[in-house]
Parts: C-alpha cells; sequence; structure tokens
C-alpha cells in the first residue's frame, strides 16, 4: 500500500517539533513559569520562560534519534540570553529508549515524575531534559 503525499495519515517532523515545544509549554505552566513563544519558531529561542529572578531562552529539541544542535543554533542563543540576561537553556523530548540507553524501572516509570538522580521527566513514552548551555548539565524547572 502505497501513501499518498496528502494522506491525513503521514505526520511531519515539524509538527512534531512544533508539539514538542507545546508540551514543554504546558509543563512549564504548571510549574509557575511565565512563557513566551517566539512566533513560527524563529530565532534562537523558542521558549522564554520568567519565573521569580530567573530567565530562561529555550530551543527545544525534539527526536526519534539524539536530537542534533547546531553549532551555530548554540552561538546565537547564548548571544541571545547574554544580550537579554537570561539563561540559555536546552529542552529535549524523545522516545525513553533514546533518552535513557535503558529500561526504567517500574517506581521511575510514573507519568510525570523525575527519576530519582536525575532531572529527567518522564511522559509516558517519552522523556523531556532540560540542560544549561552553559556547562551542559541537566536543569530542574
Amino acid at each position: 500500500m502505497q501513501v499518498s503525499s496528502s494522506s491525513p495519515y503521514l505526520y511531519s517532523w515539524s509538527k512534531f517539533g512544533r508539539e514538542a515545544e507545546f508540551i514543554v509549554v504546558l509543563y512549564l505552566k504548571l510549574k509557575g513559569w511565565n512563557i513566551q513563544l517566539s512566533k513560527g519558531s524563529r530565532g534562537p529561542a523558542d521558549i522564554i520562560a520568567t519565573r521569580d529572578f530567573k530567565k530562561w531562552l529555550i530551543q527545544v529539541k525534539s527526536s526519534t534519534l539524539i536530537p542534533r544542535l547546531k553549532g551555530s543554533e548554540v552561538k546565537r542563543l547564548r548571544k541571545m540570553a547574554q544580550r537579554d540576561r537570561g539563561d540559555a537553556v536546552i529542552a529535549t523530548l524523545q522516545p525513553i529508549d533514546t533518552a535513557m540507553g535503558m529500561s526504567m524501572t517500574e517506581e521511575q516509570n510514573i507519568l510525570g515524575s523525575y527519576t530519582k538522580d536525575t532531572a529527567i521527566l518522564q511522559f509516558g513514552n517519552y522523556v523531556m531534559s532540560f540542560y544549561s548551555l552553559i556547562n551542559w548539565k541537566r536543569l530542574r524547572p
């Protein structure tokens, strides 16, 4: 069976990427962050999140494999964060198998729970992580 490009069953990577941004936004809003989305995912940051005295400029990366981050994207996001006095952050959303590289215990497999020792948030079969572009350490929102 051949599926045409106009088939309603095809799912585009750009649509998955935009939905990943909304998942990150919803999670951050639930955590009390104020959110501003860039229009049409233009610019170095997809999301600007503020809470208390923190300001995160976030680039969201989603993939079924290891997300790719171009050097030019890193430079532009760091420059924007410095200019706007915020922190440059990468948020990733990817399947558990890719992100963890191992099976999760039942306790860790609770919807929306962090694993005990790392800032990895699980939603069903997907994992969300936040990384600082300063030192590549995982962040907890």
